[in-house]
């Protein structure tokens, strides 16, 4: 019978790896979120209005969401190297930009797919009640909105290998890391689900500190979440 660690044990674990690394990880964290950041105030500059206006909203957001992927790939290639107590550097946030970025994007467009789907109920009951204002309406977004974040929770535990996959299996075509990452996390879905719910509190924190704790709280997340994969594939 196979023995996986416990949530606190891997939470536990995540906190030794980490520690003398936070200044690693909080600033490659800036770094990325600096980046992401402009690209949304130099897109909010545009004041894009008229017909067109809705589109390339939603195309803004498509090349932002490749370019989170990207980075994705490049935390997981960090978190793997603490993990593993090698040498990490902030910089490796942009690992991925360099290396197998094809399959980066690819896995980054299938999961910000499916998540569109998940909230396309939502978006339909909002365009509706801000185009009549009919109150009616407000009760199916909300359920809309439950589903969705319930949605995006399962997608999230789901594909939570595939960016680790992209550097510990370089051979690997995008296919091939899709369709393992359904086989890895078969059986774990509530536990990898559990670990992010777990967060929620520190989640918390960030909004009150307005964000200021927001590089703690996801490095936090991110060495736990990489314990898990590590602690999944050794088995």
């Amino acid at each position: 019978m196979k023995e996986y660690r416990t949530t606190a044990a891997l939470k536990s674990a995540a906190r030794v790896h980490m520690f003398g690394r936070y200044g690693v990880t909080v600033r490659a964290y800036i770094w990325m979120n600096a980046i992401l950041l402009i690209m949304t105030w130099l897109f909010a500059s545009m004041n894009t209005q008229g017909a067109g206006s809705l589109l390339s909203v939603y195309i803004f957001y498509a090349v932002r969401f490749i370019i989170m992927g990207i980075f994705l790939s490049g935390t997981a290639y960090l978190y793997l190297n603490i993990a593993s107590e090698q040498s990490a550097y902030p910089g490796m946030v942009f690992y991925g930009f360099r290396n197998h970025t094809d399959k980066a994007v690819l896995i980054s467009l299938v999961i910000d797919a499916v998540q569109m789907v998940l909230c396309v109920p939502m978006l339909v009951f909002y365009m509706l009640f801000r185009s009549s204002e009919d109150m009616s309406y407000i009760v199916p977004m909300a359920v809309g909105a439950v589903l969705a974040l319930a949605g995006l929770l399962v997608t999230k535990a789901l594909f939570m290998p595939a960016y680790y996959l992209i550097h510990d299996f370089p051979d690997y075509g995008f296919m091939q890391i899709v369709r393992l990452c359904p086989t890895i996390m078969k059986g774990h879905m509530g536990r990898a689900m559990y670990m992010y719910i777990g967060f929620i509190p520190l989640m918390l924190l960030e909004l009150v500190s307005l964000g200021a704790a927001a590089p703690w709280v996801e490095s936090y997340l991110n060495a736990a979440v990489t314990e898990m994969y590590l602690d999944l594939m050794k088995k």
